[in-house]
């Protein structure tokens, strides 16, 4: 990492005014490894994360904006280039190419070939066409479902839920299975998230736990 070599005592042998750094560590891969470890865990990045949280490189004082367009270091410590963050990147559309959305999805730390990119770009290519502008974590959604490697018993075919003040919140789960039967099942919960998960138990005969959820826009 870069650190300041005289308090660390970082020389290490190295002459005083060597600009070797004092690890192999590529730093360049700091913000793809941090966003891929997100996505696998399920656990998003705190955007007051220091260095690769969202806010980090966000500017949002006028005064702090022209300060940083005038000279970035003025208010960054670093540069977001130095752990593999670009400005020049290039918005997304149903008229992007293949080039192109396999270039954004390096910068995010998918290193897709072959089958695997052709049908993520498939899904891309599907989705542009119902949106304006395909975001990282559409693609980072995109890219899950391409990775899931068993074949899924059930399928969800859709969902229904009614709740209001002072009613129970109800919600009917429709399941299709893999030879394409479909099953239904209502069921009232505490909340319209815990109805839908009482509905899925009762379908699948398996006691399951929702031990903790998040919503996020994704199309």
């Amino acid at each position: 990492l870069h650190v300041r070599r005289s308090y660390f005592n970082g020389y290490l042998g190295r002459a005083e005014d060597s600009s070797e750094p004092l690890t192999g560590i590529q730093t360049e891969e700091i913000y793809k490894t941090s966003r891929l470890v997100s996505n696998l865990t399920g656990m998003a990045v705190q955007p007051n994360k220091a260095i690769v949280g969202a806010n980090a490189f966000a500017h949002e004082s006028g005064i702090h904006q022209d300060g940083v367009l005038k000279n970035r270091l003025t208010y960054e410590i670093i540069d977001a280039r130095t752990i593999g963050l670009t400005d020049n990147r290039i918005s997304l559309g149903k008229l992007s190419g293949r080039s192109a959305v396999r270039a954004r999805l390096e910068e995010l730390g998918y290193q897709l070939d072959g089958d695997d990119l052709n049908d993520a770009f498939a899904r891309f290519k599907e989705l542009a066409d119902r949106k304006r502008e395909i975001t990282d974590r559409d693609l980072e959604a995109i890219v899950r479902q391409n990775a899931q490697q068993i074949e899924a018993y059930y399928q969800l075919a859709g969902v229904q839920v009614s709740c209001g003040r002072d009613l129970r919140a109800t919600a009917t789960v429709t399941l299709r299975t893999s030879d394409g039967e479909e099953c239904s099942q209502a069921a009232i919960g505490t909340g319209p998230v815990d109805a839908v998960c009482q509905a899925l138990n009762g379908l699948v005969q398996v006691p399951n736990e929702l031990v903790e959820f998040s919503v996020k826009s994704v199309t």
